[in-house]
């Protein structure tokens, strides 16, 4: 679900001339000119059924639709799965996502066995920069691998509710990195607007006040083409090969789902796929059903580069009209299992029909009903029976590459909790068992309202709503793990009670464990706090050190030895990199000893990583009185007020 980001629109710019990239033969359907460099641009969160091109209503999208007049437009194309980093995974590897491991967004980076475009094209000769939007697909995630520029550097951790850039902003960088190129290039863009909050700019705020997101689509499009006629004025489009594609679209409401990440129907798996090859071309729209799985091997095949293993195929015998046989689209999301319990959802696309596995199967001809309102299992038991086997067979013969864990440190959790997501493992379930996620629509448009409120700082309303959904499903952790988080400061006791329920109910939820060792420290239970950490160490390992920053603060107020204390921040640094609370303990601990310029040097570096409130608060705590006098000490915090002024004009 996306809550969860999210999602995207892929535009593949191909231009420098490969020696090894073969010209169309003069039997192709249309004569083209040879691609040299490549540019890839990923628009998040993108429905089909929103371009024109595609029968979208409002001329939202003249830019991709002027595009489209001279592409192959793939009339059916499906993602793999309807989340940003996963989805972006199978576009750059052409692996499904039960192969290459990322089967969620965070918490996992892509495996180093995962082939990859951009390392492909390094190898070959070509400069390589990546552009993108969204924290979700920071480089250190996996993707960055290849890319001798990754700008991924608007993400600042000490304001993890900043997680996205405008595309005028990102399309700005990129159009730079692009006119100050001499040879051959891969480039990748992505634009993220069309994500929750839906709040596009003005005109388009206004324009569009009672469809926000179609703002937003129309606020991208337009950017989109002010750059790529800029492209067309130098002429780079002249050269390129230009690969439009979606990763995955928003449900806005159908089927009950408000965003994307939890079920499977066209509004989400549905997206977008045009092909523009250099040189003059007839447009063509092509009805066989692909997916984003068959671009990287596309990509490949066109440029001359050697053909990887993988689950997708190349389309470009497809669109030179050559013998082409389609095979089963694979469609996976694992979100209602890793953040409900629920049951994981698992779908096959194949011409007109799409099958769902699930607790109660579903059966759609999507050309006859795209909305998908008449399931057919009953009407069509041989067919769907058929699709079933496949699907079954392929999940138990195919095993994922396991994804390697990736440390979150404190900001990006933080991002994850200000976009709706929380990054866990599989959960046990409502009391053990796997419902449909069909059955649990109230309870889903219930919670992504209460995490809203939550988001937005409106926090009687988003205890309203928790307390709502525990009445509805209270076998479910999450419910009383944000309960846990609106109550901390204000009903310690009752917060206590709620962070219980949750890890009784999911013993291995590590950041539950975390909230409930920081509400302890910070209400004096030490004994309490260390005892946790102790045991959820032990548990489950620590996945981004917080466990062990907040025993070491537990040990320091129990007067625990020196020795200790540094080992667990030792321990937490080697995990991940030190945050706030890491870094405040350390200055501590350096005025204890009586130095105190180590101590300001510890308060800078925590500075770069931690919100402006929790440094601006320093000046108020106890522990720090022997800074009072300190020029350096005053400048950390006077700069920490400004910004936090500074922040509060933005919004």
């Amino acid at each position: 679900m996306k809550k969860m980001a999210a999602a995207a629109f892929a535009v593949i710019l191909l231009s420098a001339a490969a020696v090894s990239c073969r010209r169309s033969s003069p039997n192709d359907r249309n004569s083209t000119q040879t691609p040299q460099s490549i540019l890839l641009i990923t628009l998040d969160t993108t429905r089909a059924d929103r371009l024109g091109c595609y029968g979208g209503k409002g001329n939202l999208t003249p830019s991709l639709d002027r595009l489209a007049r001279r592409s192959y437009l793939f009339e059916h194309c499906e993602t793999a799965i309807p989340q940003t980093m996963p989805s972006h995974t199978t576009i750059f590897s052409g692996w499904n996502p039960y192969r290459h491991g990322v089967r969620k967004n965070l918490g996992v980076v892509v495996p180093a066995a995962v082939p990859l475009l951009a390392p492909e094209f390094e190898k070959a000769g070509y400069r390589t920069a990546a552009f993108v939007s969204s924290f979700v697909l920071l480089g250190r995630y996996g993707l960055g691998r290849g890319f001798e520029t990754y700008d991924d550097g608007f993400y600042d951790p000490r304001f993890p509710e900043r997680t996205d850039r405008r595309a005028q902003d990102t399309l700005a960088a990129a159009q730079r990195w692009i006119q100050s190129q001499r040879g051959r290039w891969f480039c990748w863009i992505h634009l993220y607007d069309p994500h929750v909050p839906y709040r596009p700019p003005e005109p388009w705020s206004s324009r569009f006040a009672s469809s926000p997101y179609d703002g937003e689509i129309a606020y991208m499009d337009d950017e989109l083409g002010l750059f790529l006629e800029a492209l067309e004025r130098t002429g780079i489009m002249r050269k390129t090969l230009v690969v439009v594609c979606g990763d995955h679209g928003e449900c806005l409401g159908e089927h009950g789902e408000e965003t994307h990440g939890i079920f499977l129907y066209e509004a989400a798996t549905h997206v977008p796929l045009l092909i523009h090859l250099p040189g003059e071309q007839k447009p063509a729209r092509l009805p066989q059903t692909v997916g984003l799985v068959d671009i990287a091997p596309t990509v490949r095949s066109l440029c001359g580069l050697a053909p990887a293993p993988g689950d997708g195929r190349s389309l470009a015998p497809l669109m030179k009209g050559r013998p082409w046989t389609s095979q089963p689209v694979y469609i996976e999301s694992l979100d209602s299992l890793y953040s409900f319990g629920w049951a994981p959802l698992y779908a096959l696309a194949e011409g007109p029909w799409k099958y769902i596995l699930a607790p109660k199967p579903e059966l759609y001809n999507v050309s006859k009903d795209p909305e998908e309102n008449r399931n057919l299992v009953r009407k069509e038991p041989r067919r769907a029976a058929a699709m079933k086997k496949i699907l079954e067979k392929d999940l138990q013969q195919r095993t994922a590459t396991k994804g390697e864990a990736v440390q979150l440190d404190e900001s990006e959790m933080r991002s994850l909790q200000s976009l709706g997501y929380i990054s866990g493992t599989m959960g046990t379930g409502s009391g053990g068992g796997y419902r449909d996620p069909k059955d649990m629509t109230a309870f889903l448009q219930l919670y992504e309202r209460a995490m809203d409120a939550y988001n937005q700082g409106r926090m009687e309303e988003a205890e309203r709503g928790f307390q709502a959904l525990a009445g509805q499903d209270p076998g479910n952790p999450l419910t009383y793990f944000y309960l846990g988080n609106i109550l901390g400061r204000t009903d310690p006791d009752r917060a206590e009670l709620y962070f219980k329920k949750c890890l009784k109910l999911r013993p291995d939820f590590w950041q539950g464990y975390s909230q409930l060792m920081l509400l302890w420290v910070n209400t004096g239970k030490m004994q309490q706090a260390f005892d946790l950490g102790k045991a959820a160490i032990a548990r489950g390992g620590d996945p981004n050190g917080t466990l062990h920053v907040l025993r070491a603060w537990a040990a320091y107020g129990l007067h625990h030895d020196r020795s200790e204390i540094e080992s667990d921040l030792t321990e937490a640094a080697r995990i991940a990199p030190e945050a706030g609370l890491s870094l405040k303990l350390r200055a501590v601990l350096a005025l204890q000893d009586g130095t105190k310029k180590e101590a300001v040097g510890f308060l800078e570096r925590m500075a770069k990583v931690a919100p402006p409130k929790q440094i601006a608060l320093l000046s108020n705590d106890p522990r720090f009185k022997p800074l009072a006098e300190d020029q350096h000490f005053w400048l950390l915090v006077l700069t920490a007020r400004q910004e936090i002024r500074d922040e509060s004009g933005r919004h």
